[in-house]
């Protein structure tokens, strides 16, 4: 253990900006629609936004079924060839998107990127295990969480404002070929970076845990629900990602008839874009807090506990400038939970293998989503935030390596 310091790798940054790459074109395939769907639906489905709304909905409902395999995969065929499945899926389906005569023919592509999904994000631990020291693993998650969020937050803004062009002189359909070439091109380039540089692990492990042989997935799943800290993690990520992704979906809803001193539907952009913004920052920051000072109890309680006052201010506030200080504070703690919840997963289960943690932990905020946006309700959102809050103050952090390991 002494000399695991000297032996970390610097292609660590070079396997992590490539993974980065591909996580953000994976946000941006199965994305692409939802700011252009009224415009696509009258490409494609002759003005049925249902079946353009489908195309998005494909990807959560592809971890339901391909969540624990695609865990399986990488804990047992590694990083190249357990993560190059949702890799190849990505850049091949984004890329023949370019040539999508009808509707039937991206239906086909996006089941594609569906299925990709959780073989991409499902590595976050495993890449920051494998890669990276312990003092660095949180802030590796963080980058790995951000680049989820660069991704959504260029299909969110870039496709409205390259299509409004094209809307502007009744090209559309033009428009909507050059956009899926613009996003098609990045997914065949991540998948070449990747099967180019992307090595599983390097040939000395940078900490214990990377170092450590891993159980068996069904050995590992028994372990996490009979682990007390990891239940209770459970329940954090069901809750927190689960009301999170609830209220960016339904931001329109919670602006929607108020006494604002702005439009309202300006002020639900507003504060969701100032919302995924705090968490680019949170993701990063807080994780690199949560290594230096090696505490990640913390960091959970501190994003729960403001969840409860903010969704509440979300709820009375009139002031837009209040509005946008709340949403960017909000997601600045909500969004960097992510990465360090999957650490402190990681360091609280092992040897249970990384992707199978890290799995069923995205996938709980995937379940319980749909449920909270089909009956959403702000007020029982705050309540939520304050079962998740107890559930941290119940957590055990975790110990602070040797200094004579």
């Amino acid at each position: 253990m002494q000399n695991i310091k000297s032996s970390v790798s610097p292609y660590r940054w070079v396997v992590l900006g490539v993974f980065m790459l591909n996580i953000a074109v994976s946000q941006i395939m199965w994305m692409t629609f939802a700011p252009i769907a009224r415009d696509a639906a009258a490409i494609y489905t002759g003005g049925n936004i249902d079946a353009i709304d489908l195309l998005a909905i494909l990807a959560m409902l592809g971890w339901l079924p391909f969540c624990l395999p695609a865990a399986w995969c990488i804990d047992n065929w590694g990083l190249k060839k357990g993560v190059g499945i949702g890799v190849v899926l990505v850049g091949v389906c984004g890329f023949l998107r370019i040539f999508a005569p009808d509707y039937g023919w991206l239906l086909a592509c996006m089941i594609g990127v569906a299925i990709a999904q959780p073989f991409i994000l499902n590595a976050f631990t495993k890449v920051a295990s494998n890669w990276f020291p312990q003092n660095e693993e949180a802030l590796a998650s963080g980058l790995l969480t951000m680049s989820l969020f660069v991704g959504f937050t260029i299909v969110m803004f870039a496709t409205d404002f390259i299509l409004a062009h094209y809307r502007s002189i009744g090209a559309v359909k033009q428009g909507i070929d050059v956009i899926l070439y613009l996003y098609g091109i990045p997914a065949l380039i991540g998948m070449i970076l990747f099967f180019v540089l992307v090595k599983d692990k390097p040939k000395v492990p940078p900490n214990a845990i990377a170092a450590e042989k891993k159980v068996t997935m069904t050995v590992g799943l028994k372990a996490l629900f009979r682990n007390r800290d990891f239940l209770f993690l459970l329940g954090l990520f069901l809750i927190g990602v689960g009301a999170f992704n609830a209220i960016l979906t339904k931001i329109d809803y919670i602006f929607k008839d108020r006494p604002l001193d702005i439009d309202s539907a300006l002020a639900a952009g507003i504060v969701g874009g100032l919302m995924v913004v705090g968490g680019l920052c949170g993701a990063v920051i807080l994780s690199a807090l949560s290594d230096k000072y090696h505490k990640r109890k913390i960091f959970l309680i501190m994003a729960a506990g403001m969840a409860v006052p903010l969704s509440l201010c979300l709820q009375f506030f009139s002031s837009i400038v209040l509005l946008g200080v709340c949403g960017f504070v909000f997601g600045f703690f909500l969004i960097s939970a992510m990465p360090v919840g999957l650490t402190y997963a990681v360091e609280k289960t092992h040897p249970v293998p990384e992707a199978t943690s890290n799995g069923i932990l995205m996938l709980s905020g995937q379940i319980s989503g749909l449920p909270i946006v089909f009956f959403f309700n702000m007020n029982v959102i705050t309540i939520l935030f304050g079962v998740a809050f107890i559930l941290a103050l119940l957590l055990h952090d975790i110990k602070a390596p040797s200094t004579n390991s």
